[in-house]
């Protein structure tokens, strides 16, 4: 074996032993979940035992199902140790990059070769994943469009934006924008989504919980005062009838009198 030969050999096992130590250290507490999560675990076994294409194949099956936001991350973490301890550059970079446009907040495990943690706290400084609503209103309607910016390149999958109108059922619309009829006195609350593999929400502009609310308009909040006025109105009203009545029915005696001479 040539001396480049070699070293490529030695390189290669120092990248599937720091994986192996990462996987061993930062893996050994399995979560309890159906499915999906079952073939995100089974690509970390399979990374655990070098068996880096069943790996990169159990990867692909979680992505086909439902994910959450916490596995995704799990799934591009596994793809990237993959394809460093494969040596394949670009296929590394661009797992880091998705993982790193849409958790930028992750933390790699301690045991993470220092190449990859350097890796990933580059991208991390850079453009990250973000999604806004923008809200268009007429006399009669209200258009709600998401935009996603900062995508990597294969992170997301699709948009979702959803809002209700007062008290109302919440409405969906997917890739494309949402139209609802509404007036300037009802109040719109409304949210976006970014999908990812999966349907992993990877970015988010307000939420169900906590959506943006665009109040409605401030007539209704005077009408009380209204109400109060012409109350008030129809008591002053009432007030003078019932003194007038009550002079015209007084008793003679209380009645006032002209003065008499002496």
């Amino acid at each position: 074996m040539s001396p480049a030969g070699g070293l490529a050999t030695i390189r290669r096992v120092e990248r599937v032993a720091f994986t192996v130590a990462l996987v061993v250290c930062a893996h050994a507490v399995v979560s309890a979940h159906a499915a999906a999560q079952s073939s995100v675990d089974e690509g970390w076994r399979r990374v655990l035992a070098a068996d880096f294409d069943g790996a990169l194949a159990a990867f692909d099956e979680a992505e086909a199902g439902t994910l959450t936001r916490a596995e995704l991350v799990r799934v591009f973490e596994g793809r990237a140790h993959v394809h460093y301890a494969l040596g394949r550059a670009a296929a590394l970079e661009a797992a880091l990059a998705r993982l790193a446009a849409m958790a930028p907040e992750h933390r790699l495990a301690p045991e993470t070769p220092p190449e990859l943690v350097e890796r990933f706290a580059r991208l991390a400084d850079r453009r990250r994943l973000t999604l806004e609503v923008e809200l268009t209103e007429s006399e009669t309607e209200a258009r709600l469009e998401a935009r996603a910016e900062g995508d990597p390149g294969g992170l997301v999958r699709h948009v979702r934006v959803a809002a209700r109108v007062g008290d109302g059922a919440w409405l969906e619309a997917q890739d494309e924008p949402l139209i609802l009829p509404i007036d300037a006195a009802r109040a719109l609350a409304y949210y976006g989504e970014a999908l990812g593999p999966g349907g992993a929400v990877v970015a988010r502009d307000g939420s169900r919980e906590a959506p943006h609310l665009r109040e409605g308009a401030s007539g209704g909040d005077d009408a009380p005062w209204g109400w109060i006025a012409l109350g008030a109105g129809a008591a002053v009203v009432i007030g003078v009838v019932i003194a007038i009545v009550v002079a015209a029915t007084a008793p003679a005696d209380t009645q006032p009198s002209p003065p008499r001479l002496p």
